[in-house]
């Protein structure tokens, strides 16, 4: 019987741990947890000397009660749900798609990356009832703090629009959270392809205690994603350079840099090889640009200044973006420079293989 020591074995002692969280989520005695570590630093009473918090784990850790370790209670969860256990066989840069467009909100929405999609497509799918809640990324517009949160409605999901590039502690804390405590049964579910590569095994899995989480599942919407930063590191980058988060209205990757711009309209460019410090090292095993298993993938290149590229994979998908389209909430045209995307996604999977 496999359990959390499989996973941490093969997974968190191997710094391979994305982060997703989706072992802590699908655990069913709550076993698995993150140690969330605050980036404030303390001045010593005695010294005067700085007083930084220690280094927190990117992986969970164990509360030390489960039930197939203690007790040989055949469970797995969390081994089934996990990312990282399997490769994910990618051939094609792209994956398998039907088409890839270029799109826009067709309203402004405060706080979203360029074209809005995301927010536009959950808007629309609350409205029609189509779902009945969402799993998205909220962040502090003050700290820059990102958390697990669940939108139950089009209100909600407008709250937390925009990209989110760092990351801390449980990306899919609020799962548990729609499935157990809400009982939602037509969840959509966006995140990076690690997130949604977590939510592909649980949907594919035989394993009767995910059952649940299996059954909730309506859409999954992939981010591109080439790698998050660490939260805290960030921070202390920013506070060293005098930028209050605060003082930032938004992050974007482009090619090869991380642009921040601020509420002032001003904007400060960092090379991506100056970031490398910042990069979880559960992203270093990522060979995934664009989330292949979903069933629509976002993001900002290849589409300019002001849209989203959307690349549609199958007929269920396609029905979302469509009813959002046919409903106002969006425009689009088939305008991409999909070479653009193809050579990032290439990128990635050769710095895996390196």
């Amino acid at each position: 019987m496999k359990s959390y020591k499989d996973l941490k074995a093969e997974v968190w002692d191997k710094n391979r741990c994305s982060g997703c969280g989706a072992c802590v989520a699908v655990c069913p005695v709550n076993n698995l947890y993150f140690k969330e570590e605050s980036p404030v630093k303390f001045i010593c009473d005695e010294c005067s000397c700085m007083i930084v918090p220690a280094k927190t784990e990117e992986h969970p850790l164990s509360a030390e009660f489960c039930k197939t370790v203690n007790y040989d209670v055949p469970c797995g969860a969390c081994y089934d749900a996990c990312p990282r256990i399997r490769e994910l066989a990618i051939n094609d840069p792209l994956g398998k798609y039907l088409k890839i467009l270029k799109a826009k909100a067709s309203t402004e929405i405060k706080y979203a990356q360029n074209g809005g999609v995301v927010t536009a497509i959950l808007a629309n799918a609350f409205e029609e009832e189509l779902i009945d809640g969402a799993i998205v990324m909220k962040e502090d517009r003050w700290t820059l703090e990102p958390q697990s949160f669940l939108a139950m409605s089009k209100e909600d999901v407008l709250k937390s629009a925009g990209s989110k590039y760092l990351r801390k502690g449980n990306v899919l804390q609020a799962f548990k959270k729609a499935v157990m405590e809400e009982k939602l049964k037509k969840l959509a579910i966006v995140g990076t392809p690690c997130v949604i590569s977590a939510i592909c095994n649980i949907l594919s899995s035989d394993n009767d205690l995910l059952g649940p989480f299996r059954r909730a599942i309506r859409l999954k919407i992939s981010l591109f994603c080439f790698e998050i930063f660490d939260y805290n590191k960030m921070i202390d980058l920013l506070e060293k350079e005098g930028i209050n988060p605060w003082d930032i209205k938004k992050m974007d990757i482009l090619t090869g840099k991380l642009r921040i711009t601020f509420v002032s309209g001003e904007y400060k460019d960092y090379n991506l090889k100056e970031l490398e410090f910042a990069v979880r090292e559960g992203c270093k095993c990522c060979g995934d640009f664009t989330g292949v298993c979903s069933d629509i993938s976002v993001g900002n290149i290849g589409s300019g200044e002001g849209y989203s590229t959307v690349i549609i994979r199958n007929n269920w998908g396609e029905g979302f973006f469509l009813r959002a389209a046919h409903n106002g909430y969006l425009s689009y045209d088939d305008k991409v420079n999909v070479e653009e995307i193809v050579k990032l996604a290439r990128l990635k999977m050769k710095r895996i293989k390196k």
